[in-house]
């Protein structure tokens, strides 16, 4: 790290610039950012979590009187860091901090990890928004915390074991700049030297891989996530598939793909919902397309096809 931030200038709609660890001009406000609810919202948002007992630490830029403001110009960007013992955090962190953009906000939602990591989160307190080191209920409690604390015009999930190329916000803000209208964004990503891209909303009634990620490259306008809700906890699994579902077909949402060499960043070891075996992820995602109303008919037809082609890839090989 560079040392500590230091004021550069205060411009005249009252934004402090300063410069963070690449030395690269960030930009906040002293003013307290009011926050409004509409009656169509389904969920709070706020600049802190209320207070519990037994928690590990919480600090960041907020604690101090810093906070963020968009700027037509440069959209803020809200990025949440879920973290429970993460094998990259310290690069991952360094990874945002690092963006060549100005008007970056970083959330981190430690699941109480220990000393080693609240070590590494301290080092960064400076430069972090905000952060809190608690147990929680599970990935996605974490992932809802860190969206209810979000301030940005778009929000993303980037989690303590994905890099983010130096560049990916340039990215995103161009996309959201450029289009206005638009509800998500889906970004190219990196994952074991592949690299995944596209946006196949037409496919969704069959099958839910219609995105490169639902972590590094999925970025959502907060105010289009506020009409459709947060994520599901009561999956075990696949929570992002019911939100994305939601999206999609529940709220029409629209979404636009960045061009396949516009990669944002390595997804590392993430993919929880991918992590799981055939069959417990197969009755997962039946649970969320029955929940949300989908046709009997395909379903079963999801069902048996999937296993028919199962059984015939295990024959094969």
């Amino acid at each position: 790290m560079n040392g500590i931030i230091k004021i550069i200038k205060l411009t005249d709609n009252n934004v402090i610039i300063k410069k963070g660890i690449s030395n690269f001009e960030k930009y906040y406000t002293s003013e307290k950012p009011s926050i409004t609810k509409k009656v169509e919202d389904k969920f709070d948002s706020s600049l802190f979590l209320k207070k519990i007992e037994n928690r590990s630490g919480e600090g960041g830029l907020r604690c101090k009187g810093f906070f963020r403001k968009n700027i037509i110009t440069k959209p803020l960007i809200s990025i949440v860091m879920p973290n429970f013992r993460g094998d990259k955090l310290e690069k991952s962190i360094e990874s945002i901090l690092n963006q060549n953009y100005e008007n970056l906000e970083l959330i981190i939602i430690d699941g109480d990890s220990g000393h080693n990591d609240l070590n590494i989160i301290k080092k960064y307190d400076e430069f972090i928004d905000y952060w809190i080191s608690e147990k929680d209920n599970g990935i996605w409690d974490a992932w809802n915390k860190g969206i209810t604390l979000s301030s940005g015009v778009f929000v993303g999930i980037v989690d303590s074991s994905s890099i983010m190329n130096k560049n990916a916000m340039k990215i995103i803000s161009s996309y959201i700049i450029n289009n206005e209208e638009i509800d998500f964004i889906l970004g190219t990503v990196k994952k074991e030297n592949k690299i995944y891209a596209g946006y196949r909303p037409n496919e969704i009634k069959l099958r839910f891989n219609i995105i490169p990620s639902a972590a590094v490259g999925f970025f959502v306008k907060l105010s289009s996530l506020k009409k459709v809700g947060l994520y599901n906890t009561k999956y075990q699994i696949s929570s992002d598939y019911d939100m994305l579902y939601r999206l999609i077909e529940k709220y029409k949402m629209k979404g636009i793909r960045t061009k396949p060499n516009e990669i944002l960043g390595d997804l590392g070891t993430s993919g929880f919902s991918s992590k799981h075996n055939f069959l417990k992820s197969l009755l997962a995602e039946l649970k969320i397309r029955f929940d949300n109303k989908q046709n009997i008919f395909i379903l079963l037809y999801i069902f048996f096809g999937r296993c028919c082609m199962k059984i015939f890839q295990l024959l094969k090989n």
